[in-house]
């Protein structure tokens, strides 16, 4: 109870600890046509920030009387900035004029602090809505595969993955709107369980993050942030709805938002449903690679008192009959989907800025996430036993194996921004995440006994319950503090960052198999039963930290350099897993140490009216990494997570936007990872090829812009033992859409396009490793439909 009187009355007294307060408000519009701008940042010198609604309007209040630096930019246009001093509420108008090249003056918010790309010491890249919507609403990965060093890693059509400078799954963290998702790691999907129209914008970091987020950020974080409703004048309604069709595997998409709000509150309600079918190929049909989601999602966000916001969020997503075509813990021939896959989150944050000139914000957060996954294996697997020592002949046929968990993930938040010394911005505080599994398999068998003539005698149906993972728990409690600074008259920019976790992981004791059922007899203690995992407690803390610096050289050009040190403690998997695959057992180890880093990233960026070069060189070093190595468990072969040893990464890539002629822009990105297991004197597994894009934007009428490229891609003959060699590929794409055309009230947009124009047979290194998706998917002819009211 002490508690809450305490956070009542701090809430009260920050509120009012002010004098007397101004307000400045506004639209902001395009300064060619005066349409409203959606999304644009509007920044109060460093402790105020706001975007703008559907109508262009913005709000800021609670600001004390004095002189203000106010800059505003938005995706696609030149950000403006102006001083004013503030002694009154104010109304301000800002018109942006369109910018053909991104100059990453937008805003990000990956390293806990509302900050420009620009300013970002990090190697990170930003994928706006825009970018998405022009796309076809495939997977999130298909479209983060365009950012220079992010390829994807495709577990089917419907469940993928993104590799980020060699590394994946374990080793980037991913995020929607700051919330862990925390699952398995095989085929776990996590990044299909978005909502693609929903998403305002995803942030990538590409490089060790720990000091950011903790464990698993040693290959970098994804950032996914959805849309958001803002504040309106006055009581106002707003919306949009969405179609699309995809003639690859005949994808329907349907979606659709509402948004309302007034002065002090504002609501968003949205949704969407897509269903597909068997994905074409130039060679034929991907069998089993349909599938069918929906998801829902609501936000409320409620300003009691000015600088103060209440945020709730509630998120929805669901697959039903989801086919998994290839992946490696399936024998080649078995049909695999997920009947069932959930995930539900609910969220709550409250957030009061401008407390006073050296503690101007302070935000916590709380969000429980489910993620119910169940999956259906019918292996094909027909094992004929001849009659031996007085036993007749049998025929043993594995029906199906329905593998089923709960992934349950808390997530708790406590941070405070600071200006202290009128130069150092400051975020400290704490967090805590948690991931409880619990999870079971049935495998179901039919036992036919044969007579001599091969006919059946009798017939045994068996059910054998088994646990594959124990019911386990992962805690993280991590302690942060990250400082920005300028320094040399503003020309250098430096960010430090220290934390510390303490990570505890339980695990129940395990006993396989847990019953039998035989011809529906229920039997608890069957004879073969065996204890596989004792029960378990243990505990992990590490300290992590990263310095970057960012220098101008020039007007135009600046100089980057990350240095940093990061963890990632083994999975839940990694040390309890155990799958019976026939011939092999895949085995955990619960006494694996956890993976550690260093890395450096050096960067030259040029900014010009024209021209936009971003580059990065990287290496890392890695010891103690957790890989699978052949060995033996209880006489059997056996696949087991050990630390094998060291490990480096290194590598470039970068990318160009020449604005060479009026709206006509050239640009190519390069990505280039080599990653060697030094232990052994080897290559490391899941490496993506040497790859880059060529293309162009243009308009080709007065309402009509295009966009034609190339995906290239070398050979990948620096493969992992047990990895195949990869030959070399070019894909040729061609996106088309209009520019918002106004009706009244309404406007509407026609976005199309045609993907693997030639209908090229290829293969993806990154999916060949996962199984038997051994062709891409074929020529894709979309075109999708976006109307605004």
């Amino acid at each position: 109870m002490k508690t809450k009187y305490f956070l009542l009355l701090f809430i009260f007294f920050t509120g009012i600890s002010h004098g007397q307060t101004f307000t400045i408000k506004g639209k902001i519009t395009n300064a060619e046509n005066g349409l409203p701008i959606q999304g644009a940042a509007v920044f109060v010198s460093y402790s105020s920030f706001a975007y703008s609604n559907s109508d262009g309007f913005y709000s800021l209040s609670g600001l004390n009387p004095g002189k203000y630096q106010i800059k505003v930019s938005s995706l696609g246009y030149k950000s403006v900035s102006t001083e004013l001093e503030i002694n009154a509420d104010i109304v301000k108008d800002f018109n942006l004029i369109h910018s053909a090249i991104e100059l990453d003056e937008v805003v990000v918010s990956t390293n806990r602090t509302e900050n420009y790309l620009r300013n970002s010491p990090f190697a990170e890249s930003l994928v706006g809505k825009e970018e998405i919507q022009i796309r076809s609403t495939m997977s999130l990965p298909d479209i983060l595969q365009n950012e220079p060093g992010v390829s994807l890693l495709r577990d089917g059509i419907w469940g993928t993955e993104v590799s980020i400078r060699g590394l994946n799954r374990e080793n980037v963290i991913t995020l929607i709107d700051g919330n862990r998702i925390a699952t398995s790691t095989d085929v776990a999907a996590r990044l299909s369980m978005v909502d693609l129209n929903d998403v305002e914008r995803v942030e990538v970091i590409k490089g060790a993050s720990s000091s950011i987020y903790g464990s698993g950020a040693t290959g970098g974080i994804v950032n996914i942030i959805t849309k958001s409703p803002q504040l309106y004048e006055r009581l106002s309604f707003s919306g949009n709805v969405l179609g699309e069709f995809n003639s690859v595997n005949d994808l329907s998409v349907f979606g659709g938002s509402v948004y309302g709000g007034s002065s002090f509150w504002s609501t968003k309600l949205s949704g969407s449903y897509r269903k597909a079918n068997n994905t074409q190929t130039p060679i034929g049909e991907l069998k089993n690679s349909q599938f069918e989601d929906y998801s829902f999602s609501g936000a409320l966000n409620i300003f009691p008192i000015d600088n103060h916001k209440l945020k709730i969020d509630y998120q929805l997503f669901r697959a039903d009959d989801v086919g998994i075509p290839g992946a490696s813990v399936f024998p080649d021939n078995a049909e695999v989907r997920y009947p069932y896959e959930k995930r539900e989150l609910i969220s709550a944050g409250y957030e009061i800025q401008n407390i006073s000139k050296v503690f101007y914000k302070l935000s916590a957060k709380y969000s429980y996430q489910l993620i119910n996954r169940d999956v259906e294996n019918i292996p094909n697997i027909v094992q004929n036993i001849p009659a031996s020592g007085g036993n007749p002949a049998r025929r043993v046929s594995v029906l199906k194996i329905t593998p089923r968990a709960d992934h349950k993930n808390n997530n708790a938040t406590l941070q405070g921004n600071f200006w202290l010394f009128d130069s150092h911005n400051l975020a400290a505080g704490f967090d805590y995440w948690d991931r409880s599994y619990r999870g079971e398999r049935e495998r179901f068998q039919l036992i036919e006994v044969l007579d001599s003539m091969g006919n059946v005698g009798s017939t045994t149906n068996v059910i054998t319950g088994e646990i594959p993972v124990p019911n386990s728990k992962y805690r993280s409690l991590g302690i942060f503090a990250q400082d920005e600074f300028r320094l040399f008259d503003d020309r250098l920019s430096t960010t430090l960052g220290l934390r510390y976790d303490f990570i505890n992981i339980t695990a129940e004791k395990t006993l396989n198999p847990v019953y039998i059922i035989t011809n529906g007899v229920l039997n608890n203690n069957p004879p073969n039963q065996q204890v596989i995992w004792d029960s378990t407690d243990t505990n992990n803390s590490s300290y992590s930290a990263n310095i970057g610096f960012i220098y101008t050289l020039l007007p135009s050009i600046d100089l980057s350099l990350g240095l940093g040190a990061s963890f990632r403690s083994p999975s839940l998997e990694e040390r309890f897993q155990y799958i019976d695959q026939g011939s092999v057992v895949r085995v955990g180890n619960p006494d694996l140490n956890p993976e550690k880093g260093q890395s450096i990233d050096f960067g030259v960026r040029h900014y010009s009216k024209n021209l936009k070069i971003i580059s990065s060189f990287f290496y890392s070093y890695f010891n103690d990494l957790v890989a699978e190595v052949p060995g033996t468990f209880e006489g059997r072969n056996a696949l087991i997570k050990t630390n094998i040893g060291e490990a480096r990464i290194y590598g470039f890539d970068f990318s160009v936007d020449y604005n060479f002629w009026r709206d006509y822009i050239f640009y190519t990105t390069a990505s280039y990872v080599k990653g060697d297991d030094i232990t052994i004197d080897g290559n490391l597994p899941e490496i993506p090829p040497l790859n880059g894009r060529v293309g162009f934007k243009l308009n080709l009428l007065e309402y009509l812009q295009a966009d034609v490229s190339s995906s290239v891609f070398a050979a990948q003959n620096d493969v992992a033992e047990g990895e195949i060699t990869t030959p070399g590929y070019t894909v040729f794409n061609l996106l088309l859409n209009t520019i918002p055309i106004k009706f009244s009230s309404i406007s509407f947009r026609v976005y199309s396009g045609v993907e693997n124009i030639f209908d090229k047979t290829y293969r993806s290194h990154l999916s060949t490793t996962r199984g038997s998706i051994t062709i891409e998917p074929g020529r894709n002819i979309f075109i999708k439909l976006a109307v605004e009211f």
